[in-house]
């Protein structure tokens, strides 16, 4: 029996130690990213239909649902199309499907909203799907985007596309590869494996997707060469030709796909912020070390090899430019390299004057009016907005219970020292999430770790003198099989500890004591 009371004691021990790793991490804003995709033979993979998840960063907070049949639009969106009414269908990646934003500050979403204000009976439908690459993107309209009976089609292309077409697998997923003789749909594409689930321990606890992102052999190729950089950022150095011959296979067949559909095509190519913010431009290229870098270099071969499918290209830069010169310069979040609510509205403006063309739409029935109020960074404010609170009000509890327990301190201390506290620490995470950036993607996945044996590291410096006596302590009523009073033991421990550690930090005594 006392053998077994110790097992016991062994496994509460175990779970114990687990759950503070796993608090540990998702306070650090680790969590398990939620996903709606999921694996599709011929695709790679499709957005689930009826799906619902939450993205949530310190840049934008944003759900995201799926109709019944799997697009980013209410449910009310059928195949069938309204009389009268114009339908433009816009197929893309995370651009297009707009996962740093709501629904109405999508690219399609703002575009629907600016023909609307110009008289137009035209409907816009979000066709974008995180991770695709050009060719899954065609393949999409043939099979599925055709169903919607598009009167225009807009295909949106980022410079990621170039290698990730000349691939058979994204991360996990398999994926299909045109091939570069392809001038329509290929015959040869054969079903593609399905790579399984992931288990219930990745995709759920922070732990599990950690440990599943450090050992996964499914991870982003790296160029040779000294420096681990990601090899889709090939194009900006112009090492090889990877990717650029499916890439204009890819092209020819979306002019094919869509003159079989009756459909007029246009491509949207999005700039990479570097093109845009001369800041991120230096910093880039400070990065990457590279006297070849040029970030034009991807986006003007898009354009080149779309031209010469015949397609017609919508070239925002200029626009883009212009917009961060009048004061619009937050179009690209700041850590994430999506263009935000603003960043979209001003690529949806380009759209909406290049679909006035005799060719598409014809000149609008009336101008534009205000538009797109939604689209004043409303996701980026809201989630900044939230943050600001959360932050204010721990300030302000804090201050508030120190006051209390040492009213001799004066109230202009007090709410000095705690938001002193409270500010470095918020300095010192976005620092490193800021300096992270700057980290080979080989390397970022163990900053995770290099924080927690940090914090781990300086609080067993306090208790380096009483380490010894706690987990003596501890063992004892291991060894006896005593595993009901663990829970107990563990929580009068942590207390212990945190005392010893603010009477040993000047700096975390306010903050640890206010906890009591």
């Amino acid at each position: 029996m006392k053998l077994l009371n110790q097992v016991f004691a062994c496994v509460v021990t175990g779970l114990m130690l687990l759950l503070v790793v796993e608090g540990g991490l998702r306070l650090l804003g680790f969590s398990p990213r939620p996903t709606m995709n999921r694996f599709d033979p011929m695709l790679g993979w499709t957005k689930a239909p009826g799906a619902s998840i939450r993205r949530r960063t310190g840049e934008f907070d944003v759900t995201l649902e799926t109709n019944s049949r799997g697009l980013r639009e209410p449910e009310s969106v059928g195949y069938a199309k309204p009389a009268g009414t114009t339908r433009v269908l816009m197929i893309g990646d995370s651009f297009t499907l707009g996962y740093t934003v709501d629904r109405e500050e999508t690219i399609p979403g703002l575009l629907a909203s600016r023909l609307a204000s110009e008289g137009r009976a035209v409907e816009v439908l979000n066709g974008g799907t995180e991770g695709y690459s050009t060719d899954q993107e065609v393949l999409w309209l043939a099979q599925e985007g055709a169903r919607y009976a598009p009167d225009i089609v807009i295909l949106q292309m980022y410079e990621n596309d170039i290698f990730w077409n000349g691939q058979d697998r994204y991360l996990r997923y398999p994926k299909p590869r045109f091939p570069v003789d392809a001038d329509g749909l290929p015959g040869n594409l054969v079903a593609l494996k399905n790579p399984g689930t992931e288990s219930w321990w990745v995709r759920h606890t922070a732990l599990g997707n950690l440990l599943g992102t450090l050992f996964s052999t499914q991870t982003v190729p790296l160029l040779p060469g000294p420096r681990s950089l990601p090899a889709e950022w090939g194009p900006r150095l112009g090492r090889g030709t990877s990717g650029w011959p499916e890439t204009a296979a890819a092209l020819r067949s979306f002019a094919t796909v869509t003159r079989d559909l009756g459909a007029e095509p246009l491509v949207l190519v999005v700039p990479d912020k570097a093109q845009i913010d001369p800041a991120a431009r230096a910093s880039m290229q400070e990065m990457m070390a590279d006297p070849s870098y040029d970030p034009e270099r991807p986006f003007l071969g898009m354009v080149e090899r779309a031209a010469a499918a015949g397609l017609p290209v919508v070239d925002p830069r200029k626009a883009l430019r212009e917009a961060a010169e009048n004061g619009a310069s937050a179009l690209y979040f700041e850590r994430d390299w999506h263009t935000n609510a603003l960043g979209n509205r001003v690529l949806a403006a380009e759209l909406a004057s290049a679909l006035a063309s005799p060719d598409l739409l014809g000149p609008a029935p009336r101008p534009a009016t205000r538009w797109g109020d939604a689209g004043g960074a409303k996701s980026s404010r809201g989630a900044a907005g939230r943050n600001l609170l959360v932050v204010l009000a721990i300030w302000l509890l804090l201050g508030t219970l120190y006051l209390r327990r040492f009213p001799e301190q004066g109230a202009l201390r007090s709410y000095g020292a705690v938001g002193a506290l409270v500010g470095t620490v918020i300095a010192i995470f976005y620092s490193i999430d800021w300096l992270s950036g700057f980290l080979p993607a080989s390397l970022r996945a163990y900053v995770p770790l290099a924080v927690v044996g940090g914090i781990l590291g300086a609080a067993s410096w306090y208790l380096r003198r009483r380490l010894g006596v706690m987990v003596e302590l501890f063992g004892t009523f291991v060894r006896r099989g005593q595993w009901y009073v663990l829970p107990v033991l563990a929580g009068l421990l942590s207390l212990g500890a945190l005392l010893v550690v603010a009477a040993s930090s000047p700096w975390l005594a306010p903050f640890i004591y206010t906890l009591f």
